[in-house]
């Protein structure tokens, strides 16, 4: 007698498979798929998702929250807590008191708000945070936020167990020494994107490995630590006595883009792999030569470099150091070089003073544009080509693969 298979209709995954599948569904998807399947609609099921997913929020829809967190039960941990979209400035901080009742691991924070905010004091001290991310849409207006979330500064309390922080459009209060080993004892990456109320910056994390930081109001940094690895610095400078402060020799990678004019107290980052620099300045002057020379020679043991944006000044500048007595350093272990230009007679210049520096280079990549620039420029001066084909001469190059992007 033959035998029919027939296929089972309901397959009774475990919980913690079931949790993982609904992770990528936002609360009100999965609250209706709970109708699919009696063993998804147990009480003990979707009201215990560690994972709470609150996408497009809009004004009508910010109580939906409130009433997902009350019937949340109490020995159930929340491992994220995302937010997307407008909330008001009254519902979140009784949404983030809740979670933090459930043992909560991430909460990621891309809201709109109608008012200002300030972190819950409930947030600071808390032990199985781990990764916070805020990001205020709101804009900036007369370097001002439409609605401020602030940061407040607790002595008495950090986040201890937090490794990875991004914050966007935050007011800091008195928050120039928050970042220390004592209220980050576990923090391995730090982002910082057009915050206020830092115009001192100071960080000392030993254990920070990457650090981003865009459009700050600095005019101090002051940064101290042995394991960073990565470092991104995107126009955080405004003023004229600026000072920046690197104490990093695990240093790998380093971005600086640009105010570049300011007092450079720096080490050499003797493992550093990767360097990229742009800047742009109207009337080069001593202050802007020194700056460069100073960062140069901390870079010297790079492997990689690149000037890649256009409407930088970085070859002029490199030509112009060359003219008052050369380049600080050679770049004795640069392999690879790339740089974006337009090809003017300075650019030439410091081109050339690059590959007499570079004694080892292996690859340069050259993409030229804009050739109206250069109209203007005698190019059939004699002397000029001739003192330029001397310094070609005097280069031992070592140069396997050169590539050029010529763009009109």
């Amino acid at each position: 007698m033959e035998r029919i298979i027939r296929p089972r209709t309901n397959i009774d995954l475990p919980e913690e498979i079931l949790h993982h599948i609904f992770s990528f569904l936002p609360i009100k998807t999965l609250a209706q798929t709970t109708v699919l399947s009696k063993h998804w609609n147990q009480p003990c099921l979707w009201p215990s998702h560690p994972h709470l997913y609150f996408p497009c929020l809009t004004p009508d829809s910010v109580e939906l929250i409130r009433t997902v967190l009350s019937r949340r039960q109490t020995d159930s941990n929340i491992t994220t807590f995302r937010l997307s979209g407008y909330v008001t400035a009254s519902c979140l901080p009784d949404c983030i008191d809740q979670v933090m009742k459930h043992g909560i691991e991430q909460i990621e924070l891309d809201v709109r708000l109608d008012l200002s905010f300030t972190l819950p004091p409930c947030l600071f001290g808390c032990k199985t945070l781990k990764v916070l991310i805020l990001n205020c849409q709101n804009k900036v207006q007369n370097n001002c936020l439409e609605a401020d979330t602030c940061f407040k500064y607790l002595t008495s309390a950090g986040l201890p167990s937090v490794h990875t922080l991004s914050l966007t459009n935050v007011y800091f209060l008195r928050g120039w020494d928050f970042f220390s080993g004592k209220n980050f004892p576990l923090l391995r990456k730090l982002c910082l994107k057009n915050c206020r109320g830092l115009t001192s910056l100071h960080i000392k994390c030993p254990g920070l490995e990457i650090l981003e930081l865009e459009r700050l109001w600095l005019i101090c940094l002051d940064f101290s630590g042995i394991g960073l690895l990565e470092l991104r610095v995107t126009k955080c400078f405004r003023g004229l006595s600026c000072w920046a402060n690197i104490l990093a020799p695990s240093l790998q990678s380093l971005y600086w883009e640009g105010k570049v004019s300011l007092d450079f107290r720096v080490e050499s980052f003797r493992d550093l792999k990767t360097f990229s620099l742009w800047f742009y300045y109207k009337v080069p002057n001593r202050a802007t030569l020194q700056s460069v020379s100073t960062l140069l020679s901390a870079i010297c043991f790079v492997r990689s470099m690149m000037f890649v944006r256009s409407g930088s000044r970085v070859l002029e500048t490199l030509a112009k150091i060359d003219s008052e007595g050369g380049l600080p350093c050679s770049f004795n272990n640069l392999i690879t070089l790339e740089l974006h230009t337009k090809m003017t007679k300075d650019e030439i210049t410091g081109i050339i003073c690059l590959l007499r520096s570079s004694p080892i280079l292996r690859t340069i990549t050259i993409t030229a544009n804009s050739y109206s620039h250069t109209r203007n420029e005698k190019w059939n001066e004699k002397q000029y080509w001739i003192s330029q084909i001397q310094k070609l001469k005097s280069i031992k190059f070592h140069l396997k693969v050169v590539r050029s992007n010529v763009r009109a």
